[in-house]
């Protein structure tokens, strides 16, 4: 008796629609996940992006000094809140060295509070410097045209999925 072996003869295709709804889908993601550059920042922000940054770090810097300026007038006999608002507010380099001669003659408990208050400041600077640098990425990630990244990726889903098909149904051959 002879015995046949039982072959399969329905090819193993993939579906071509379902393979463009892949390919769209990694275009959309790549349109968020594709790291951005200065070209596009500036087509996009209208080369005012540099500008940006420096408007928040002096809005920042202000609002840090307004804010110790508030607790000096709470506390107007700390001494240190006093010599770092002279740092702060000078306003040409002889009352800069003045004030950094004050402060470098001050007793060590208020030398290091002055340290304190300028890495709080320093920390605060750079938050605002990493926040409005993601915004301004993000804003021009958003501004990525949508159908640019869809249609190819759809394109590339569908041609995979062909390529797919007729690979498999030769390779059965």
């Amino acid at each position: 008796m002879q015995v046949c072996v039982v072959k399969n003869t329905e090819p193993k295709n993939v579906s071509i629609p379902l393979t463009m709804a892949a390919g769209g889908t990694a275009g959309l993601a790549l349109r968020y996940f594709l790291p951005v550059y200065q070209p596009e920042r500036d087509t996009v922000m209208f080369n005012q992006s540099e500008e940006i940054k420096r408007d928040n770090f002096v809005s920042a810097k202000q609002a840090f000094i307004e804010k110790i300026k508030n607790q000096f007038k709470k506390d107007s006999k700390n001494q240190s809140l006093q010599l770092f608002l002279e740092r702060m507010e000078a306003k040409t380099s002889q009352e800069a060295k003045i004030a950094k001669e004050k402060i470098k003659n001050a007793p060590a408990e208020i030398k290091a509070s002055i340290d304190y208050l300028k890495a709080q400041m320093a920390a605060s600077i750079k938050a605002s410097r990493h926040l409005t640098d993601a915004n301004i990425k993000n804003a021009v990630k958003q501004a990525r045209s949508v159908w640019g990244y869809l249609l190819p990726g759809i394109a590339l889903g569908a041609l995979a999925g062909y390529f797919y098909n007729v690979v498999g149904t030769i390779r059965e051959d």
